[in-house]
């Protein structure tokens, strides 16, 4: 039994490194998107292994969103698509320590994506975002419910502001799994709460239509303090 065990273990780690090294082949042969690569049966002589070896490997690359294989074409490389890579990171995070370090990677982050929305946007862009926060939120249950949606899609759309493919990449990681984690019953969501962080998203906006990119830095800041995994809803 042991020994099967290892025996899938070796394979499994053989495999890992053969889907590396068509990786590396990608780049050094600066195979773009939509080209081809080579057929299994040239990869298993060029690595030196057999074909399942080589299936395996690729089964790995298409779960990275970084090849396809379709009927009559083979294989071909996928566009580069970051946010692939940063969700596969979401079921990975599961102590709360991993939970706070992620905060304080969205707490360095955030204002300075903030400061490069406000370079970038428009009036009709303030004017959707005073759109999205204006309705009255629901009242009850529901009230946490839009709210929390109402939360994730205001960030969002400051992310996509910025105009930054990397920076919006990371909206799975670190806006909708806090989002997530609020929903949960134990933790401090609350109507009130909610009603709070809808004023402080509107303190930000209109700070942004001011132009006092630090004042709207500030009033970020204090929001996310709102919803820090550790925090009790409470802000300085």
């Amino acid at each position: 039994m042991k020994k099967t065990r290892d025996v899938r273990i070796a394979k499994r780690s053989r495999s890992s490194g053969i889907a590396t090294e068509i990786q590396e082949l990608i780049r050094r042969e600066a195979i773009p998107a939509g080209g081809r690569l080579p057929t299994e049966h040239t990869l298993a002589r060029r690595f030196r292994v057999s074909r399942s070896m080589i299936r395996e490997a690729i089964q790995a690359l298409k779960t990275l969103g970084i090849v396809e294989s379709r009927p009559k074409t083979g294989l071909r490389v996928l566009p580069f698509d970051p946010t692939t890579h940063f969700d596969q990171l979401i079921p990975r995070i599961r102590t709360d320590e991993e939970r706070a370090e992620l905060y304080e990677l969205r707490c360095l982050l955030e204002p300075a994506i903030l400061r490069l929305a406000a370079e970038r946007v428009t009036p009709e862009e303030i004017d959707r975002l005073e759109r999205l926060l204006a309705p009255p939120l629901r009242k009850g249950r529901g009230a946490i419910r839009d709210g929390l949606a109402r939360d994730v899609a205001f960030h969002e759309e400051l992310w996509r502001i910025a105009g930054n493919r990397f920076v919006l990449s990371f909206r799975g990681l670190l806006l909708r799994y806090f989002a997530d984690l609020e929903r949960h019953p134990r933790r401090h969501a609350s109507e009130a709460l909610m009603r709070k962080t809808n004023d402080q998203h509107l303190a930000i906006v209109r700070a942004l239509k001011a132009g006092n990119v630090d004042r709207a830095q500030r009033e970020l800041t204090r929001n996310l303090r709102t919803f820090s995994p550790a925090g009790n809803g409470r802000t300085e």
